[in-house]
């Protein structure tokens, strides 16, 4: 079984890799990158907060000895995750109606929160033992929240430097 679930987690990352490629235009790749950066200063400690609490656990790593390292999931805090965030992001809504950034907001995380409920009841990528999934519904949304705001916050201090055709 825990063959299966390292194929998984190879082939998935393979498919968010081809997932960047396609859908990341050239002129946004250090957007991704800040956007890619940042999320992980976000889900490192609040996923070692929760994996050393004992409310969740990720049995399975793509590297077998992680757990004897870091026992949160390298795969979906620092990889998974953090795609998510920068296609969510660079995807946002461009009209503001509160009403359709409450929908991108529950449709995002609810998609996240339905993956990885999941993989909890079929797979051993992840163990939930006092986490329940609304913890992962409000925590992925309040991380796509900070991590959206720190980006429009950095993106108002880049400058766009054009080259002058001679």
């Amino acid at each position: 079984m825990m063959i299966f679930e390292r194929w998984f987690l190879v082939i998935f990352s393979i498919v968010c890799l081809l997932v960047l490629i396609k859908f990341i235009p050239k002129n946004k790749k250090r957007d991704a990158w800040i956007l890619f950066l940042f999320l992980q200063v976000i889900t490192w400690p609040a996923g070692l907060i929760a994996v050393e609490m004992g409310w969740i656990e990720y049995p399975t790593q793509l590297l077998p000895d992680a757990n004897n390292y870091n026992r949160t999931s390298f795969s979906f805090e620092f990889f998974f995750f953090p795609i998510v965030a920068i296609m969510f992001s660079l995807y946002f809504p461009k009209r503001k109606y509160w009403y359709l950034v409450l929908l991108y907001y529950v449709g995002v995380s609810g998609f996240f929160t339905m993956f990885e409920v999941v993989l909890e009841r079929t797979t051993t990528l992840v163990t939930y033992h006092e986490w329940k999934w609304y913890w992962t519904f409000i925590t992925v949304i309040i991380s796509l929240f900070i991590n959206d705001l720190f980006y429009r916050w950095c993106k108002k201090g880049l400058i766009v430097v054009r080259e002058h055709e001679n």
